[in-house]
Order: C-alpha cells, then sequence, then structure tokens
C-alpha cells in the first residue's frame, strides 16, 4: 500500500498545513482516529487539497471503512487524475468492495502511468485468482515479482496460484523459496501447511499449521486443515474438534463436514458420521465424493435402499468415480438385485485402475453372479 504523504513546510494556508502535519505525525504513531480527525480539520481550511484527501483515504482504508476511503479518493482524483499511487489506492478500494471492473480499470491506469510500479499489477492478479483465471494470475505476479521480488501479497498469489491448479510442486517451491523473509507471516504459515498437506506431508502440515495458529490465525480455513492433517496421523480426536472449529467459524465449510464425517467413522460413530456427509451434500449437492461418502455410511447401518438412490444417479453421470460402481454393485446384490448388480460391477472393472485386489474381489463375485 501506498504511504502517507509527508509533512508540508509551505504553500496553503497557515492553519491547513499545520493541521496536515499534525495528522502526519499521528498516523506515524498509529493512532489512525487521531490523524483523520487532523486531516478533517485541514480539509475544513483547504478543502482542495489533494494530498490531504490522499491521506484520509488510506487511513479509512486501513480502517476497512471503504465507502469514507472511496470518497477521499475521488475527491483527490478529480483534483490530480494522473498520480499512480492515488489510482493504485483507488483500485485497492474497489477490489475490496468486489467492484473488480472499477478496481481493474483503476489498475490499470496505475500501471499504464508508472509500468515498474508492481503493486497494480499484484492487484490484478489477485482479481484474476479470485476470478479463478489461472493463467492469467499466474503471469501477472510473475511479472509483478520482477520488480519486487520479496512482496509478500505477490509471493502468496502465485504460491496460491499454483495450488489451486494442483501444481502443489510448484507452489511448494514458490513458498520455500519465500521462507526466508516471510516465515513469521500467518497467511503464508497457512498457505504453506495447506501445500503440505495436498503433498501429504501430514507431520510437517501440522506443525506449520500451528505455527500460522500461534501468529494469529483463526480462520475455518486453518482449523479444516489442521484436521486434515490429524486425520492423516490418525489423531481422530484432535481431529474432530478441529473439524468442529472450523465449523464454528463457517458452517457452511463443506469440507469440514466431509472431515468430520471421515473422522466420525473412523471412530465407529457411524450416525455422526451419516449427519456429517448429509450436511455437507445439502451444501455440495452435486458432489460425487459426499454422495458416495454417504451412501458407504448407509451401506454399514444396512439402509441398502438409501444408499442405492444416492448411488444409482452418481453411476449414470460421465465425470463419477469407479468406486460408485463398486459400491453400488454391493448395495444390490444386498437388496437381491443381481442382473443390476452384475451390471454395476462390470462397469467398475470396465473403468478401474486402481488396487488390484479389488479387481479380484468384483471377479470372483461374477463368478457367483
Amino acid at each position: 500500500m501506498a504511504v502517507i504523504l509527508g509533512c508540508l513546510s509551505s504553500c496553503g494556508a497557515e492553519k491547513a498545513i499545520s493541521y496536515y502535519n499534525l495528522g502526519v505525525e499521528a498516523a506515524q504513531r498509529g493512532e489512525l482516529d487521531e490523524a483523520i480527525a487532523r486531516w478533517r480539520s485541514s480539509l475544513e481550511h483547504r478543502p482542495d487539497d489533494p494530498d490531504t484527501r490522499y491521506n484520509l483515504g488510506l487511513a479509512y482504508l486501513q480502517k476497512e471503512q471503504y465507502q469514507d476511503a472511496l470518497s477521499h479518493f475521488r475527491a483527490a482524483e478529480a483534483i490530480r487524475p494522473d498520480d499512480h499511487e492515488l489510482q493504485y489506492a483507488l483500485g485497492r478500494t474497489l477490489e475490496m468492495q468486489g467492484d473488480y471492473t472499477g478496481a481493474k480499470k483503476a489498475y490499470r491506469y496505475a500501471h499504464g502511468l508508472k509500468p515498474n510500479f508492481h503493486a497494480p499489477l499484484t492487484g490484478l492478479a489477485a482479481i484474476a485468482l479470485h476470478q479463478e483465471q489461472y493463467g492469467s494470475a499466474e503471469r501477472l505476479a510473475i511479472e509483478a515479482l520482477r520488480f519486487a521480488p520479496r512482496d509478500t501479497r505477490t509471493n502468496l498469489i502465485l504460491a496460491e496460484t499454483y495450488y489451486r491448479q494442483a501444481n502443489h510442486q510448484a507452489a511448494y517451491a514458490q513458498l520455500i523459496s519465500a521462507r526466508s523473509f516471510l516465515m513469521s507471516d500467518p497467511d503464508y504459515l497457512l498457505l504453506l501447511g495447506m501445500v503440505m498437506n495436498a503433498r501429504h506431508m501430514y507431520a510437517d502440515a501440522l506443525a506449520t499449521l500451528h505455527s500460522s495458529r500461534e501468529a494469529g490465525r483463526g480462520c475455518s480455513e486453518l482449523y479444516l486443515n489442521l484436521g486434515i492433517a490429524s486425520h492423516e496421523l490418525r489423531l481422530y480426536r484432535e481431529a474432530e474438534e478441529y473439524f468442529r472449529l472450523a465449523l464454528f467459524r463457517d458452517e457452511s465449510n463443506a469440507g469440514a463436514w466431509i472431515g468430520l464425517a471421515r473422522t466420525r467413522f473412523e471412530r465407529g460413530d457411524m450416525q455422526g458420521s451419516l449427519e456429517g456427509w448429509m450436511k455437507a451434500q445439502q451444501i455440495d449437492p452435486g458432489n460425487v465424493e459426499t454422495g458416495l461418502g454417504l451412501a458407504i455410511v448407509q451401506m454399514q447401518l444396512r439402509n441398502f435402499e438409501k444408499a442405492v438412490a444416492v448411488l444409482d444417479p452418481l453411476a449414470r453421470r460421465n465425470d463419477t468415480t469407479p468406486l460408485v460402481h463398486y459400491y453400488l454393485g454391493h448395495a444390490l446384490m444386498r437388496l437381491g438385485r443381481m442382473d443390476e448388480a452384475r451390471r454395476s460391477f462390470e462397469g467398475f472393472l470396465e473403468t478401474w485402475s486402481g488396487e488390484q485386489s479389488f479387481s479380484e474381489e468384483v471377479r470372483e463375485i461374477l463368478v457367483t453372479l
């Protein structure tokens, strides 16, 4: 973010300058409310000063009072439109308000005014990442890093872009390359832990995510990933607690409901697992993995009709997994629907390329059918 403009020593009304300088001193002490009050007093004597408007905008932006920030940035823009830092700050405010079209316009203008200014490129990369335009996000972040290789936000955007594309090796390499100057950043530690989970480095992920928590992170995504790492390490009691914390912060986190369902399954709590799968399905009804998990628990509870009701439509989808056919075959067989079970097992054999023991089991079943 651009910095507060320094003290004035000449030009303009004497009282306006005095209040302006007092505002700068307050901002340097971290007293934003005092700075805002001083700058507002300065505007009473010189309302058309772009520097005071700009500093007020930055202060309100830091306080996340985006509409106030926007009004002052717009007023400054009307006086001095070709200021690259002002245009960047305007873009950042619009981005935080969700006005991505306006933000991109301001970022591009700022970049055009000063092509080697990295911040607008980072802003454009962040919007592209949010809009799942991963190729653009990657290109823009790499370009921004040419001008500011140690910028925190840009490094994290590039690493997350790799992560969202399931290029976990590149994401890990990017994060490790930034370790020396980002190691204490809680967002860095969170993303590194997520990437470690994706790379099956569960013990390392658990330690890294704990460090993120100690550094001040406490979001749903953090507890979800702590739960995933704990589950994979068979620390089921801890995993359940983390998934509960993830849901306490965001009840719509489908991944946390899935993790909770799996953990309860491992602990032998089938009713609790069923509840988790059903919650996850309500949030993401088209998820094949969720439907399969729900059906498996129904089968454990001997609710074979309900299992078939879930699995049958999944088996008809082009994006289904062979395991859907496997479990559907077993559920149909339990219901005595042997011809349908045979067709489902045959569908499994046509598409399965995993563990050989599954194929051998199904071939033996087909012989009996």
